[in-house]
């Protein structure tokens, strides 16, 4: 299927799955805005950056605008999309809610229980996974209702169904497949749709990293948690 014409804003782009994601719409012949806070390269880092991103869509013949934005910052959500706005002529055909700012399955397979771990751990994971894509829904709505079409993406998981160790990311998790059915509803009579997407275990940069600094026992440990959810 062939997207030329059409304008697409995935956030948190730079890596994983939205980077993923970015590289195939480019490649169909989408403009694709891509955020993220990282422009250039780290030196140290699991690796991404929005010029990576900007370049590899460029090599398939897509076309990328990369734009360096902090998904926890309202203001810096309401200038991307004004930008785009403005840009664009108000046009914005799909959104693919997918910044997130910490999936805590990490080195430390046995993590602690959520009365253990510091009330703040509930922002830092919902702050950017929901409240984000609450915000950046709105607005692209917003461009999308006048014109009557569009489609919005939130990257979700199974963990909104079962526990996937870690209490805020599944609730935030089920609590944003709410939103897409909530939101989906007030849109479809505006020819808008609204869906969350599991894409499940993906080999990713953060997954390739944790395989490969987890030792044979934390690997059976990581392995046995994931068969059990699936």
């Amino acid at each position: 299927m062939s997207l030329a014409g059409k304008v697409c804003l995935v956030t948190g782009g730079t890596r994983g799955i939205g980077k993923g994601v970015a590289l195939q719409l480019g490649e169909a012949g989408a403009t694709v805005y891509v955020t993220g806070r990282t422009l250039t390269p780290k030196a140290g880092s699991v690796g991404g950056s929005l010029t990576d991103t900007e370049r590899e869509i460029a090599e398939r013949g897509g076309r990328c605008i990369p734009v360096q934005c902090d998904h926890s910052k309202d203001e810096e959500i309401e200038k991307l999309f004004e930008k785009i706005n403005k840009e664009q002529s108000g046009q914005l055909d799909i959104l693919v809610n997918n910044a997130y700012a910490a999936f805590r399955v990490g080195e430390d397979v046995e993590k602690k229980s959520f009365w253990e771990e510091p009330v703040s751990a509930w922002d830092s994971v919902n702050n950017v996974g929901l409240r984000n894509h609450y915000l950046c829904t709105v607005y692209a709505a917003r461009m999308m209702v006048p014109r009557k079409r569009g489609l919005i993406v939130n990257i979700s998981s199974i963990g909104g169904l079962r526990y996937l160790g870690d209490v805020p990311y599944c609730v935030g998790k089920e609590a944003l497949d709410r939103m897409a059915v909530d939101c989906g509803h007030e849109l479809i009579k505006h020819n808008v749709a609204c869906l969350s997407l599991w894409p499940g275990v993906v080999k990713t940069e953060n997954m390739l990293h944790l395989l490969s600094v987890l030792d044979s026992k934390k690997m059976d440990k990581l392995g046995d948690m994931v068969s059990r959810t699936f």
